[in-house]
């Protein structure tokens, strides 16, 4: 019996959307816990992911990557030269490899799975049509006791599905207002973690069927606590202010005003910024800009499947 996951209010029960959207989107953690033992069974199981890694052509570093105790492990040590399926010479891991770094307790990292199973493709659509951001998802198999990553914030809202074993996670007090996907947010270093991730706010364990919500920018880490743990992570990206302004810049250019030089005096150049900054209002409040914005709204999606 299929128990696919159709909606989003599917997703988060018994959890109801209007509470969702009331009391946590985008403001604080959430941990739900299954109300139904196969509530992910159609989005991963152990005999999906191995199915899946036994599709060996469609891996390479970039889309499988192995991490023992925080650290990446280096591709030599767990792929092998191939011919990927752009015919072009490429690095693909090896099951023997990626198997005994397993043994070793490495955890398994694979990326951009939303498009490779029905169920798959199904969550994401789900949470894609009811948050209108884009949707992509990683699956993250670890072992008793190792850390994959070390305690971090995302730029994007998190959804992490829990499938197999158990894995402890830490909510942090501390979170960064709007953090997005740039070198700024992406390039900080351990002195900078550790002084803005503020105590633990709450430790929560994930059984299978469970999910947790983590809003952009929240600290938080994960350990497993039983052997053979799976989780699902689909990230939720919006759309965000500097996107809009991207729509106003390519409207101004269209202007002479803006492809003008800057006169030489200052009060030629006031009154000449005063002018554009104006006209941007003008565009900013127009049914023109508004079309744009619309347009790009129904187009924030990943296509998948459709054949």
């Amino acid at each position: 019996m299929s128990n696919r996951i159709e909606s989003f209010a599917d997703l988060i029960a018994p959890i109801g959307e209007e509470t969702f959207f009331a009391d946590y989107h985008d403001k604080k953690h959430l941990h739900i816990r299954a109300n139904a033992a196969n509530k992910l069974d159609d989005v991963m199981t152990w005999e999906t992911l191995s199915a899946l890694l036994n599709m060996t052509a469609i891996w390479s570093p970039h889309s499988l990557k192995l991490f023992l105790d925080t650290k990446p492990v280096a591709v030599d040590k767990y792929c092998r030269p191939a011919i990927d399926r752009n015919g072009t010479q490429s690095m693909q891991p090896d099951a023997d490899k990626v198997k005994s770094w397993l043994r070793r307790g490495a955890s398994i990292v694979a990326n951009d799975i939303d498009t490779l199973t029905p169920g798959l493709i199904s969550a994401a659509g789900a949470l894609e049509n009811r948050l209108g951001g884009k949707v992509q998802s990683n699956l993250y198999c670890s072992w008793d006791q190792h850390q994959a990553f070390p305690t971090h914030f995302d730029t994007h809202e998190v959804f992490a599905l829990h499938v197999a074993g158990e894995k402890t996670w830490r909510l942090f007090e501390g979170r960064l207002e709007n953090p997005i996907a740039s070198d700024t947010f992406q390039n900080l270093d351990d002195d900078f973690h550790a002084a803005n991730r503020g105590e633990v706010a709450e430790e929560v364990t994930l059984k299978p069927g469970d999910i947790l919500y983590i809003p952009r920018g929240q600290y938080h880490d994960a350990l497993a606590s039983s052997e053979g743990c799976i989780h699902l992570s689909f990230g939720v990206t919006h759309i965000i202010g500097f996107d809009v302004m991207t729509l106003l810049f390519e409207r101004a250019m269209t202007e002479a005003l803006f492809r003008q030089n800057i006169p030489p005096n200052e009060k030629d150049a006031r009154a000449w910024i005063a002018e554009m900054t104006s006209l941007l209002s003008e565009f900013g409040t127009s049914d023109e800009i508004w079309s744009a914005v619309e347009g790009f709204r129904e187009d924030f999606e990943y296509q998948r499947g459709g054949f």
